[in-house]
Order: structure tokens, then sequence, then C-alpha cells
């Protein structure tokens, strides 16, 4: 089994009187192992099926579990009976040294191997060579790395979203998580990911990321900010941001770290370093899911084939604090890529499981569809509206602190109720732990040392927008950094009627300056309509072109021109932007 390529296929045609030869019963267990071989990689995809587990004993030494899984060329790798060792006696070991500052990790590895059993003697053997192996063995091979896989294949994640280094050095690594399909229009997640490789001193850095065909408050760049001091103590830590896809399809979405823009400081010490990553989405306005669906039908056939290096299943991360000739096992991460095979039984588990998410999600919003009065809320009658309502929390950089009376502003949040008013309940966290004690109204009433604090808040809502700005005065000059502020917004569901706002069209930004032949994305902003589509079009004939996408090329010749949307689904609706282009 120590071929790796899936075809052809040919099998054996018997008939009376045929001489079988070792080359026959070779080619019929090839023809059997390989037609398996392929159903397994092509249906359940390679990884774990179950156990396999990885178990710290001691602070030396670590247990493998019982488990089966599916390698890169669907082969299956068995471990019938638990396995325990040192973690020094592991193949890789010994390779492992501390003057790598920047991996304090090592990773379990497992791959597929066989072994020749049972020496017996060979009646047509050479005088040198009395003896073969009359049986194969399929087993096993574990040993400890400290390199992460090389293909990007190497989980289902990896049809969904990417992730692309910012900054590996000074013991830690800053990368960034982006899907790799969005939907245009729509406001979406990426992930920021820190990870300690052994760096004892407290991180803190940013840097500016530049926004082409997405934006971040309506511009075109965003600054990342992240300080390991506002954060429990961890090996690995993930901080979302949310940034929205230009209302354009089939094009490109990308994010690029500015140059010169990135800044780190370790235990207070600026260090100087430099960064560099370009994150791609691919926008779309078509059903993410169908999307991923078609390309993998198009593509996972050349991909699988062609995908027969060598290749293991990372089974643990382990992290390891090793000082001279000594080391202690810091702890283990099971699975750090997700290297799993899903089966029906699981993933009809996992669907029911998401019914049952939506379901929650659903009343959370709608509120109770059962009319009978026990499934009803206290308070609330059959046949009564009931309120909608929305909660969240959010983070007031204070920057190095402030002074009585001064201000501060979060950015603008939307609560997801829709247009019309709302009722807004704001609370202050003592602290920026989940477990932290809140306190709502005034909170000069209760006397409490470690609010550090003391502030007054309030809220501004947009009817018109469906978000809401939280502000916040000082009472008391103080040095805290950040507040963290918890919310609550409420609405009747008779101020929906507000919802059906007046149509309306218009052009970001109303007027701009090119130069010849240059280019420049023009964004349609809709409201109170649920179809987003427009037409673009030129008023001057010679006034250059603009594709569906609202992409706009000055023309060759100076001068003033007008570029208009027009609303696909209403004709009534229409906005003109001035482009002025100059030599």
């Amino acid at each position: 089994m120590k071929n790796l390529k899936y075809f052809p296929y040919e099998r054996n045609q018997y008939f009376y009187g045929k001489l079988l030869s070792v080359d026959d019963f070779q080619t019929e267990q090839k023809y059997m192992n390989d037609k398996r071989r392929l159903i397994n990689r092509f249906l359940h995809g390679c990884g774990v099926v179950c156990g396999l587990n990885v178990v710290q004993i001691d602070d030396c030494t670590l247990s493998l579990e019982t488990g089966l899984a599916l390698d890169f060329a669907g082969r299956e790798i068995i471990v019938d009976a638990p396995l325990t060792r040192k973690l020094s006696m592991i193949e890789g070991f010994d390779s492992y040294t501390e003057e790598d500052e920047d991996s304090s990790y090592l990773y379990l590895c497992i791959e597929y191997a066989e072994k020749d059993k049972e020496p017996v003697y060979n009646v047509t053997g050479s005088a040198s060579k009395t003896t073969e192996f009359n049986k194969v063995a399929e087993g096993y091979h574990l040993y400890l790395s400290n390199k992460e896989p090389e293909n990007g294949n190497y989980s289902n994640n990896s049809y969904y979203e990417a992730q692309k280094v910012v900054y590996w050095g000074n013991g830690i690594r800053i990368s960034q998580l982006f899907p790799k399909y969005v939907k245009s229009g729509e406001e979406f997640e990426f992930k920021l990911i820190v990870e300690n490789m052994g760096q004892k001193l407290p991180v803190r850095f940013s840097y500016d990321l530049s926004l082409d065909c997405l934006s971040k408050d309506d511009k075109n760049w965003m600054t990342l900010e992240f300080d390991e001091e506002n954060y429990e103590k961890a090996r690995r830590y993930e901080v979302p941001f949310l940034v929205r896809a230009a209302a354009v399809k089939n094009i490109k979405g990308r994010v690029q770290v500015r140059k010169g823009s990135f800044s780190l400081s370790i235990g207070g010490r600026q260090i100087d370093a430099q960064a560099q990553c370009l994150s791609k989405t691919d926008i779309v306005r078509d059903d993410i899911g169908g999307v991923i669906s078609r390309r993998y039908y198009r593509e996972a056939m050349e991909e699988i084939v062609k995908d027969t290096y060598h290749q293991s299943i990372y089974l643990a991360r382990i992290g390891v604090i090793k000082a001279g000739t000594t080391f202690v096992i810091d702890g283990i991460e099971q699975m750090p890529f997700n290297q799993y095979v899903y089966n029906e039984v699981l993933a009809g588990v996992m669907n029911r499981v998401t019914e049952e998410k939506i379901k929650k999600l659903e009343r959370s919003v709608l509120g109770p569809v059962n009319s009978s009065p026990g499934a009803l809320p206290d308070g609330i009658r059959p046949g009564q509206d009931v309120p909608q309502m929305a909660t969240g929390s959010v983070v007031i950089d204070l920057g190095i602190g402030g002074t009585a009376r001064q201000k501060f502003f979060s950015e603008e949040i939307t609560h997801g109720l829709g247009l019309g008013a709302v009722h807004i309940v704001l609370g202050q966290s003592f602290g920026l732990k989940e477990d932290s004690r809140i306190v709502y109204g005034a909170g000069d009433i209760f006397d409490e040392p470690e609010h550090t604090v003391r502030a007054e808040l309030g809220a501004r809502a947009d009817v018109t927008e469906g978000t809401f700005v939280i502000g916040l005065r000082l009472l008391e000059t103080t040095a805290a950094r950040q507040v963290k502020i918890y919310w609550m917004a409420v609405k009747d569901r008779k101020d929906s009627l507000y919802d059906r706002e007046e149509r309306s069209l218009f052009i970001k930004p109303d007027m701009i300056y090119l130069k010849l032949r240059e280019t420049y994305y023009f964004q349609p902003v809709i409201t109170g309509a649920a179809d987003q589509r427009v037409r673009w079009r030129i008023k001057e004939a010679e006034g250059g072109s603009v594709d569906e996408n609202g992409m706009y090329t000055a023309p060759n010749i100076p001068g003033i021109y007008e570029v208009i949307a027009e609303s696909a689904a209403y004709q009534e609706l229409q906005a003109s932007a001035f482009v002025v282009v100059k030599e």
C-alpha cells in the first residue's frame, strides 16, 4: 500500500486453466484496496473518525487513546490499544530545541505505516536470500513535529475560511482569519488571532488595514488594536471584528496591512518590527452555501488527486516549557486543525442542534409563537403584542485615562430591531471579565471599592438607521483605559410600522476628482427597500465607462461628467454623482 495513485483500475480476468503468479494475487489485492480507499477519500475525506484523544498523564507523559482515522490517501489508521509514552521518548523530540524562541509548541502527528512480519523459508529463493515475509502488518507511526501543515486543505474549514499570518516573531504569532466568501452589501465578521508561543511579557500591538471593496464605518481603512493586559492570560486569543462588503458581485475584496503602520511593544518596550499580510474574499450575491457546493463539485476531483504528497493527521498541539535538559508539558490542545471526518449520524445530530438554535433565535426576536397563556412571558396576555428585545455589550476605549467631565463615545451600534424608536437601558461593568458585577442607574449609590470608573451614561438612538451611540462622561479622574458597557434595547411591535419608510437612493461620494483613465468605485445606498440592485450609466456619451458594480473609469478628455444610478426594482429611484476629470 505504498502506492498513492488511485488510477488506472485493472482486475484479474479468471478462466479455467489460467496459471496464477504472484503478480496476479498482488493485482487482486491492489484493486480491492484502491477501490476502498478511493471511496474513503472522496466520500468521507481525511481525519479522525472517532477516538484518538491525547491525554496528559503527568508533566512529562501523555497517553493516546484508541480510535480510527483516515489518511490523505483513504487508508485506515487504527489504534487498537491505548499507548502511553514519555514525551522525550517519542520520535522527533530530540530535534526540538529552545533556540527557536518562536516555537514553544510541539505537534503530535500520526500517519499510516506498514511492517513486514512472519519470516518464512522461500523454496525458490537464492542462496543469499532464503527467507521472505509471510504477512504485512498495517499499523501507524507516531511522531512529534514543530511544523504546521503546509497544505491549506487539511480540514473542512479550508472551504470557507483562510488564515494568513501578519507577524511571527519574538515569541508571538499574529494572524487574520477571513471568510473566503461574503454576501454583497452585508456585514461580516473576521477574526484577529494572537498566539503566545513562549513570550512571558505582556504584548500590545496595533496596525492599520486598507480595505478594497470593503468598508468599516463608511471608511476604506480600519485600525486593529490588541492589548494582552485586557484579557485573561492564555496561549491563544481570538478577537472578532466587523466590516461590510460593498454592493458589488463577483469581485474580490482585499484587506492589506498598511506599510509602516505596525506598532509592537512587549513588556512596555517598543519593538522594531514589520508586518505584512494580504487577505482576499470573494464578494457574491448568491447563497454562500451554494457557491461553496458548486466550487467543491467542480474542483474536488482535481484537488484530491493531485494532493498525493505526504500529509499527516495532527492529533494535538502540546505546549512545552523547556529549560536546559528538563521540560514540562504546559498543556494539550486536542485536534488543533480540526481534522475530523463527519459521518451521517453526526451530521443528523448537528442538523437537529442547528434547527433548535434557529428556533431559539426566532423566539428571541419575534417573541413566542404559541398563543397559550402558559407559553407567554409574565404579564403578557394572549393576543397582546410582545415587545422585541436585543442585548449586547461594548467596550469604550479611554486611551491613557481621562479627567473629570471628559466625554467618550462608542462606535455606532446596530441593535437589530429595525427602524423606529427604541428604549435603551445601560449598565456599567466593574471590569472587563464576564463575571464582573454590573451597576444600572446611579452608580454612586453603591460604595464599591472595585468600581474604578465613575461616570454618567447616555444613549442617542437614530430611528432612521436602526442604530445608537453610547456616551460616557467621567465624574472623576481615572487611570483606567477601558470601560465595558452592557446595553438592552426594547421596541414595541407597534413601532415597526415606522420601518416602512419612504424609499430613497443616493451615491457615496456624490463628487470626486480623478485623473485621466483613473478608476474609482461608487457605492449606492438604498434605504426603505429590500431590493438593493442598481443599474449604472453615464449621462455624457464621452464620459468614460462604468460597470455593473459601480467601478467608474475616467475618459481621456478632461471635463465634468455625471454618473447615474437607477434602482432595478423601482424606476422612480435614481441618484447622480459628479466626476471632475483633470489632466
